[in-house]
């Protein structure tokens, strides 16, 4: 009798592409993902390429990951990566106020001018500062507060995003790992869309308004680094 051996998996290469301000976390999440360490000190990226591989269902996911840029200074120079991307990681820092709302329209927008086919996933890195108190103190002169959970989720509904995802890559290797793997199920249509607002929603709110730090290790399963 011959030997049964197992099919090899279906082998599926996505190219991921991460946008975002200045120093919203892009290059500590692919570090933390690519390299298997968080980045002690930050050095401003111009453009970085990385690599890593998932096991995903029966298929192997290839990712091509691709570091970008938020300086205006590279604006010319940016949209050359979104060639042939299977995604976009829209990224902001839950801890900077700055980087959400407007910041975050402004690249949807020249995300649809170079590759409007392209799928969008929202991320809110650096979660771990939500409850740091320097942070917070900081964020308190201002008068200001770190972006909620429910801000990013109704962002995300509003940008028209595949999903809303958060995470930290000093605190929580799983974190990144999730944000990758559900990057990599929107590239494979395995993805659920968010929900959008019934219309019976919104005529009840149109009424509404009438007049009247240690890094800690985590063990994720199926992923290797290329």
């Amino acid at each position: 009798m011959k030997e049964r051996r197992n099919p090899q998996p279906l082998v599926v290469r996505c190219k991921l592409v991460l946008v975002g301000d200045v120093q919203c976390g892009k290059t500590a999440m692919l570090q933390v993902l690519a390299k298997d360490c968080y980045p002690e000190t930050y050095v401003p990226t111009v453009f970085e390429n990385y690599t890593a591989c998932l096991e995903l269902e029966e298929q192997r996911v290839e990712l091509s990951l691709w570091d970008t840029s938020g300086s205006p200074y590279y604006d010319n120079v940016r949209p050359l990566c979104y060639s042939d991307s299977d995604a976009v990681l829209l990224c902001f820092d839950i801890s900077r106020p700055d980087t959400f709302d407007c910041g975050l329209k402004k690249w949807k927008t020249e995300i649809l001018d170079f590759c409007p086919s392209t799928r969008i996933l929202l991320i809110g890195c650096k979660t771990d500062l939500r409850t740091d108190v320097c942070t917070l103190m900081e964020l308190s002169n201002q008068k200001q507060v770190p972006i909620t959970h429910e801000q990013g989720s109704s962002m995300a509904k509003q940008l028209g995003t595949e999903a809303y995802l958060e995470c930290s890559a000093f605190t929580s290797e799983k974190s990144i790992h999730s944000v990758f793997r559900t990057a990599s199920l929107a590239c494979i249509n395995k993805l659920q869309p968010l929900p959008k607002p019934s219309p019976t929603r919104r005529l009840s709110k149109r009424l509404l308004h009438l007049p009247s730090r240690s890094f800690k290790k985590e063990k994720t399963k199926g992923c290797s680094v290329m």
